[in-house]
């Protein structure tokens, strides 16, 4: 009688067996997934930009822009070898994605014939970021430009574009050129009607002077620039790099200088990345490594210490 029920029990076990048996190919695949999955994490991680700042750590920045604000990126045009061009483009996209950057400002002589801009222009055309140059036009005001950018909480961010070929043009019997005054006329003109919260002119040449007994005549070009800037409350100036460093700030104003394209003097190429929120603008120099160089904030007027 017992034999019955023990066959009875084995045939009871042998489902059980093989059901056991079908699910650990199953679950066999579910861990392989899972692999496959970490797997293709750690890649895409390891394919975002990481900012380092000189002397080594990561650099914590965050993704976009927290607080309202808005990201943009500034660069230098010129000629570059292909391969460097390549490289340069690479960085900026790859900080692009990251910071949701909206717009690019191309830093050029020659506006849409700069080399940068031509290749570069097109080369963010997929994800949708326009660039704006500025351009030595002999000192004409149909290359200036105005951009306005809106930010959140009803802020506006302004973005002038200034032709500063005319201060590259000889005095004419110890006197100041029309297109000069013209360009000066032209940019108070623009930053009188603009409300932004934030307002950011970009030009070619550096307008600003470090040492103020080395270079009198330049100065003599400079100094109504500076005075304008004053007036109508600009937090910046972009343009190349002069012999102030990348950040130099005259009482509330912050002047920006881009390293040449060939390299500065310390063998440094790379581009601006600027976040600018309610209360506050923060500038990073980025290398083409992706090493932050160096940084700079400038507050909004009447919120905080420079």
């Amino acid at each position: 009688m017992e034999e019955p029920a023990a066959a009875t029990a084995m045939e009871e076990e042998e489902p059980a067996a093989a059901e056991r048996r079908r699910q650990l190919p199953w679950r066999g695949t579910v861990a392989v997934q899972a692999a496959l999955c970490l797997a293709l994490y750690v890649a895409f991680s390891l394919g975002e930009p990481q900012l380092f700042p000189r002397g080594g750590g990561v650099d914590a920045l965050g993704r976009g822009v927290r607080g309202g604000g808005v990201a943009f990126l500034s660069v230098a045009g010129g000629s570059r070898a292909p391969a460097e061009q390549a490289k340069l483009l690479r960085q900026m996209e790859a900080i692009a994605k990251v910071y949701e950057v909206k717009f690019v400002l191309d830093v050029a002589r020659s506006g849409e014939n700069d080399p940068l801009w031509q290749t570069g222009s097109m080369y963010f055309q997929d994800l949708n970021i326009p660039w704006y140059s500025t351009t030595s036009s002999h000192g004409r005001i149909l290359s200036n430009f105005v951009k306005k950018v809106n930010m959140s909480y009803d802020q506006v961010l302004d973005i002038i574009g200034l032709d500063t070929g005319a201060l590259q043009e000889p005095l004419q019997d110890g006197k100041i050129s029309t297109s000069y005054r013209e360009q000066t006329k032209w940019l108070e003109r623009s930053l009188a009607l603009t409300s932004g919260n934030w307002k950011i002119v970009v030009g070619y040449n550096p307008l600003v002077v470090c040492n103020e007994a080395e270079a009198p005549e330049i100065m003599k070009f400079y100094t109504p620039f500076q005075r304008i800037f004053t007036k109508y409350e600009v937090n910046a100036y972009v343009s190349t790099g002069g012999l102030c460093g990348y950040f130099h700030r005259d009482n509330s104003i912050l002047y920006i200088g881009h390293p040449s394209p060939g390299g500065d003097q310390i063998g440094v190429d790379g581009f601006f990345l600027h976040r600018v929120k309610p209360l506050e603008m923060e500038s990073m120099l980025i290398s083409v490594q992706g090493e932050v160089i160096q940084r700079s904030v400038v507050h909004q007027r009447g919120t905080g210490a420079m």
